[in-house]
């Protein structure tokens, strides 16, 4: 009985032991060749690099370690002073490992232990090293064949080409389901497109090949994988969906939105980067008018409590935003204010109410500005080169002051400066709420309102606005 207890206790210390030595990450560097004392972690996060750690040269190795294991993605040992670098991955099961290499030609001499995950990411890129100087090498000859065979001779090469690639991601894939490598792998796949069908009529489907494409494209991505975040490529395979395979209107790419993120939805960290990463595309999008994008995920998810995670005050700010927004989407009906009108003979504020809907003009622009704000002065100068040349070609300005009471005189002192001569206003006693109606939470701001107060261009700057009046008069001249 003593021998077993004292058998028994000495299993349980060589255990407790055992998961010491392997709980946490511990990543030991040696470099040779190398003249510094000090190296540094960092890691991915969709195309950025951030620092997780630094090391010390001790007994000839950089050793980074820690009690709580990375998450899993991809990290790049940085080597002052140049910032030269290699890069490696980690994943939950491989967090003890080790890194050798040889200093000036790090890559060329990089070595692993411990890290069957990292070997085979390894050989992978060497594999398609070789494979990409060879189509290389393909397509030089396809460019400068002369004759018709010839051609098709080097093109049957670099479809074999392509085909052996495809053939050993598939086959690597499948042999190591569980690597990040793979994971990896299938994140940059693309899908194979077979030949086009033909139609009823006996012509090829010309659509098919795109249609298909786009259908497949996320067919080898691991949506589940949330490594995937801290590489680059969940963010690219996102941004080329929405922007290459998307037309750029709000309902296709809402529905394109919500089918991204049902697919995110099978790991959590995954959706709140996704969502997060979308939400603030379409916060300030670089296409006037798919800020409904961001309506539609701020009510869709944030609204009804899907996206849980957000605190009281950030959800509080989107819902606001999308609030303030949506009252100002473009093909909607201006919102109606009366504020009141600044006399420029008198150089007075008035009682005077002017009301947006009674201006009668072919085209309004409604100019949100700030009594001192440079931003603000800088767009006057331009409103102002702007409005010369088409005030007489049906263009009104209703320039809204955010001016509160005390503050009529700094607005009053403004405009003397800025010496203009289109209707300005404010709104000082909030009886309007014209800025929260605009969304003037940040000025300056310009809207482009057609005769019958449609909202034509939100949040433009000054130097679009003639090109967007004469797109809109060309497709008024076209129905």
């Amino acid at each position: 009985m003593i021998l077993r207890l004292v058998l028994l206790i000495f299993l349980v210390q060589v255990s407790n032991t055992s998961f010491a030595q392997t709980k946490g990450y511990k990543i030991t560097v040696t470099i040779d060749a190398f003249e510094e004392d000090t190296v540094f972690l960092a890691y991915r996060r969709a195309d950025k690099v951030y620092s997780r750690d630094t090391a010390a040269l001790i007994n000839g190795q950089f050793t980074f370690s820690g009690d709580k294991i990375l998450p899993t993605g991809i990290y790049l040992i940085l080597m002052p002073p140049d910032n030269k670098f290699v890069e490696f991955v980690l994943s939950k099961n491989e967090q003890h490992i080790e890194i050798a290499t040889k200093a000036p030609d790090f890559y060329g001499n990089l070595t692993f232990k411990n890290a069957p995950d990292n070997q085979l990411l390894f050989d992978y890129q060497n594999y398609m090293s070789q494979k990409i100087q060879e189509s290389q090498t393909y397509q030089e000859k396809l460019a400068t064949a002369t004759d018709e065979l010839t051609k098709a001779q080097w093109q049957t090469q670099l479809n074999r080409l392509q085909e052996q690639v495809s053939v050993h991601q598939e086959t690597l894939r499948s042999q190591h389901p569980d690597k990040f490598t793979s994971k990896l792998i299938g994140a940059f796949q693309e899908p194979k497109v077979p030949e086009s069908p033909k139609k009823a009529d006996g012509t090829i489907d010309e659509t098919f090949p795109f249609r298909y494409y786009r259908e497949h494209y996320f067919d080898s991505f691991d949506f589940s994988e949330e490594g995937l975040v801290n590489t680059p490529y969940l963010k690219q395979k996102i941004e080329y969906y929405l922007d290459k395979l998307t037309a750029q209107i709000p309902d296709s790419l809402n529905i394109a939105v919500d089918y991204i993120l049902e697919k995110t939805q099978s790991n959590k960290i995954v959706f709140r980067y996704t969502i997060s990463h979308i939400l603030n595309r379409y916060y300030r999008p670089k296409i006037v008018g798919l800020d409904a994008v961001y309506v539609h995920i701020a009510n869709k998810y944030y609204k009804t409590g899907i996206a849980d995670w957000v605190n009281e005050d950030d959800l509080k700010k989107i819902l606001d935003d999308a609030y303030m927004i949506n009252g100002v989407l473009i093909g909607n009906p201006a919102p109606e204010v009366s504020c009141n009108l600044f006399d420029y003979e008198t150089e007075t504020w008035t009682d005077s109410l002017v009301n947006l809907y009674e201006i009668d003009s072919e085209w309004i622009v409604v100019f949100l500005w700030k009594p001192g704000c440079p931003a603000c002065k800088k767009m006057t100068e331009e409103l102002k080169v702007f409005y010369e040349n088409w005030k007489d070609k049906g263009v009104e300005i209703y320039a809204i002051s955010s001016a509160s009471k005390k503050d009529l005189e700094k607005a009053q002192k403004d405009i003397k400066e800025k010496d203009v001569n289109w209707i300005t206003v404010a709104d000082p006693y909030l009886k309007e709420r014209a800025l929260m109606k605009y969304y003037g939470t940040s000025l300056p701001k310009v809207y482009l309102l057609d005769k019958e107060k449609i909202i034509r261009a939100s949040r433009v700057g000054a130097s679009q606005l003639e090109e967007i009046i004469l797109k809109e008069k060309e497709k008024k001249a076209e129905n």
